[in-house]
Parts: structure tokens; sequence; C-alpha cells
């Protein structure tokens, strides 16, 4: 796979190595004698090898043209290496690109070669084929300058080879590099939109032949976002748009339709093909009794969606709805009944619904089987638009009602304070003593006179207007303090 740069290094002159790799290419071809590629390239070649060999340094420039000459007639005839051994495949590949790169037109020698390592097959071997394709394809990749825009090309090679053998093997060794890999680069490439464009949908093309849907759809989401406002309209970009809803709808781990919901592209699909759109709304923002509605009058197949994810599609708005239930849900509890008649299923099945819904991370909480309700923890909004707004607001507001509940006991409680003082059971407990020399003897005082020293109620004095002073609270009874409550 694609890597750091690096050089390839093979001993030997130009005119020795060219030589050697025709005699190879004749030798695979089967040619006569004197009719291969030996042939064609003998006159550029001895003037290259008398400068090469002359006692005098030859300026390269002055050469340079002979070499281009042998090199064109080589690369041409490279494709016969595809037949080579598959021990001989990687060193005869190897050859060749050391040599093309020997001239400064060699992006034009690469394309060709990878032409042939992706377009055509390797015929020596059958099970290794692809890997040995994929080996010097890389290779070439790494020989390029970092900021070759050769190198675009090549990697579309490499992605084109896994996705004609469905290599899901070679493409997870690809995928660590994606992410980090392919920004730089762009940048380092410098891309227009539409190379841009190219290069996400061959990632999301790999990544759906290998299985991996969720890839898929985000570099098909990137490739979107590539596309120009007054472009989105056209019928490259609706395609490109509606392949990108059809794989959102019919994946059962694309739950968030915001990012699709804002693109142009999808938008524009509102007039295209207004039926798909209204199906995008339904799972954006609608419940399951809308979909069966949908259903009624619309074929999933006559949407380009394949009759075979009917049943994806129904769990999925199902587990969207029981999410927005619990997200509107104002006492943040939602009863089994209530579940059971939104999604339209039994009340025995309501719990493995929530179960299923929870594990989509929709929403957290707890089932309580004793009062046959989900209690609501955290609920995920499907679209947060004016409505959510409001329904944050009126939340806020019970928060609200309910800490000014809190400060006003808190208040009484301190003007209480205020006007009749610390009891005598409150100074023994909470050792009221810091307040000054003053305070210190008051309460130091209350403790002789509890303990019966230098007072004449003694203990019993004391024990006295604690119990008044605990009779007037149990008469006032007790009082109600609202919880602090709060939303998400």
């Amino acid at each position: 796979m694609p890597g750091p740069t690096n050089t390839l290094l093979i001993e030997g002159t130009f005119s020795e190595l060219a030589e050697e790799f025709a005699q190879y290419l004749d030798a695979l071809s089967k040619a006569e004698e004197g009719a291969g590629v030996q042939a064609e390239i003998a006159d550029p070649l001895n003037i290259i090898r008398e400068a090469e060999q002359g006692e005098e340094a030859v300026e390269a420039s002055t050469i340079q043209p002979q070499k281009d000459e042998v090199l064109k007639k080589l690369v041409t005839k490279a494709s016969i290496l595809n037949s080579a051994p598959e021990r001989e495949f990687t060193p005869a590949y190897n050859l060749l690109i050391s040599l093309s790169l020997q001239s400064p037109i060699y992006e034009q020698f690469f394309a060709r070669i990878c032409q042939y390592l992706s377009e055509q097959p390797v015929t020596s071997s059958a099970v290794y084929g692809a890997s040995l394709a994929l080996q010097s394809l890389t290779t070439v990749f790494n020989v390029l300058p970092p900021t070759s825009e050769a190198r675009y090309h090549v990697f579309l090679a490499i992605l084109k080879v896994i996705k004609a053998t469905s290599s899901s093997q070679a493409f997870e060794a690809l995928i660590p590099q994606l992410e980090t890999n392919i920004p730089e680069w762009l940048a380092a490439w410098q891309l227009d939109d539409e190379d841009a464009r190219s290069l996400y949908t061959a990632v999301a093309d790999v990544a759906a032949v290998s299985g991996n849907d969720d890839l898929s759809y985000a570099y098909l989401m990137k490739a979107l976002e590539t596309i120009p406002p007054e472009s989105a309209a056209d019928g490259e970009a609706q395609e490109l748009a509606k392949r990108t809803l059809r794989l959102a709808l019919t994946n059962p781990s694309v739950t968030d339709f915001t990012a699709l919901t804002a693109n142009d592209a999808i938008q524009a699909i509102r007039r295209a093909d207004s039926n798909l759109f209204d199906l995008l709304e339904i799972f954006s923002s609608d419940d399951y009794s809308s979909y069966i509605d949908f259903l009624e009058t619309n074929e999933l197949s006559s949407l380009g969606i394949q009759e075979e994810s009917g049943d994806v599609l129904s769990t999925k708005i199902r587990l969207l709805t029981l999410a927005s239930i619990a997200a509107t849900s104002q006492t943040r509890s939602v009863s089994y009944s209530t579940i059971a008649s939104a999604l339209q299923v039994p009340s025995e099945d309501v719990e493995m619904w929530v179960i299923d819904t929870i594990r989509a991370g929709l929403v957290e909480g707890k089932l309580s089987q004793l009062k046959q309700e989900f209690l609501v923890q955290r609920a995920t909004y499907r679209v947060f638009g004016e409505k959510q707004w409001t329904e944050i607001q009126g939340r806020l507001l019970v928060w609200r009602r309910s800490l000014e509940s809190v400060l006003s006991v808190v208040k009484a409680e301190r003007e209480r304070f205020l006007r009749e003082g610390p009891t005598h059971a409150d100074a023994g407990v909470n050792g009221w003593g810091d307040g000054g020399d003053n305070q210190r003897g008051h309460y130091g005082g209350d403790r002789q006179r509890r303990q019966g020293g230098g007072g004449g109620g003694g203990r019993r004095g004391g024990g006295g207007q604690y119990r008044e002073h605990r009779e007037q609270r149990e008469q006032q009874g007790p009082r109600e303090v609202e919880a602090v409550g709060g939303g998400d």
C-alpha cells in the first residue's frame, strides 16, 4: 500500500539494464532473432553505450533523446510482463520502473505501466495476480515525489485493482491511511473539485464492494460536498445524490440525516424525484405510521431501492420513532402502551424495541416493568429546529421554577435564623463558638447550665428548652421542597 516516498536502486548503466530488459521481453514473447525489441532499440542503444564508455564525460542532455526513444519502445512492449512467472514479475517491473525514472517524462511512462497493471490481468498467477499488480503499483506510487499529480492517477489505479478483484484484505490494509493521508494528498496534488470527487467516489466504490457500507457512505458524502450549488441539479450530481440517499436510508447505522438534508444536491432531488425525497423526510422527521402510509402508494423498487431492504427500513423507522417519542416526552417517561401504539407492535415486544434503540445510541434510560414505562435519561433529536428550541425553553422554565422554589426555602430559613438566632440544640450540636468572646462565653454558659454547673435549672432546664423548641418544629409540620429537575 502507498507509504513514504522511497528510492528504487538497481545497479548497472542505462545501456546494460535496457539491453537486459529487452532480452527478457523477447524471451517472454518468444520473438524471432532479429525481430524483437532488441533489434528495435539497437541503434539508439549503441549511441548511449558509446557515450557511457567514452573517456570524456558526456552531458546527459546530449543522449537523453536516445534514452527516451529506447524507453518508449520498452514500455510499449512491456504489457507482456503480465505473463511473467510469479517470482520474476516484481523484479521485472522494478527494472522497468527504474529505467523510466531516468527520463524527464517518466510520468508518461508510469501512466502506461499503471494501465498494464490495473486494466490487464496477470495471466501468470490467477491466485496472486492482484497482489503482484498492487505491489508494483505501490512501488510506482512511492518512487514519485509527494507533490506529483501522477500519484493521483496511480492511486486511482490501485483502487481499481482492489475493486476489480474484490480484495477486502487489501482494502483493509489501506483503510488506516485514508483518513490521515487523503487530505494531505489532495492538498499536495492541488486537485480541483472534479478530481477530488472522482477520488472520493472511487474510495466509496471500493468500500461498497468490500462490504464496508459505513465507509462508503462517508466518502459519498465527501464527494457530495465537492459539488457547487450551481451544479447541484446536473445529471451527474443527481445520480451521485440519489446513490448517497439510497445508501443512507438502507444502512442500519445511519440515523442522522442532518448533513444529508442540508446538501444542495440532495435538496435538488425534491424536483427530480419527489417520492424519494418524501421518503427522506419521513426518516428525518416523521414516524412509523407515515412510513406505512407512504408504502401504500409507493413501491421501494420504483425508488431504486431493493425490496430486500424493506425489513431494514421498517426496523430503522421504528427505532427513530421511539427516539422521537422519548425526546419529546415532557415527563421524561413513556408508557409501554404509547410505544406499542406508535410502533404498531405487541406490548410484550416493547422492551425488545427499547433495548434495540438503546443499542443504536438513540436513547438512554431504564425500563420499569413494575410501572410499565420507559424512564428516559437521554434522547436524540432527529431534527433540531424551532419546535425543539421551544421544548428546550419549556424545560428550562421548569428548571428555573424548581430553583426558585429551593431558593425561597433557603431564604425563609435564613430569615428565621437571623430573627430567632441559633437554638441551644443547634449550638450544642454544631458547636457555635466562633463568633467572638461574648458568643464563646454565652455558649460556654449554656453548656455549663446543661451540665448542671452554675445554673439553677441544670440539665433539666436545658433539656426543657430543647424539648420546647422541638415541639414547636413538630407543630409546624414537614416542609415540602421541590427537587431540582433538568432537561437532557
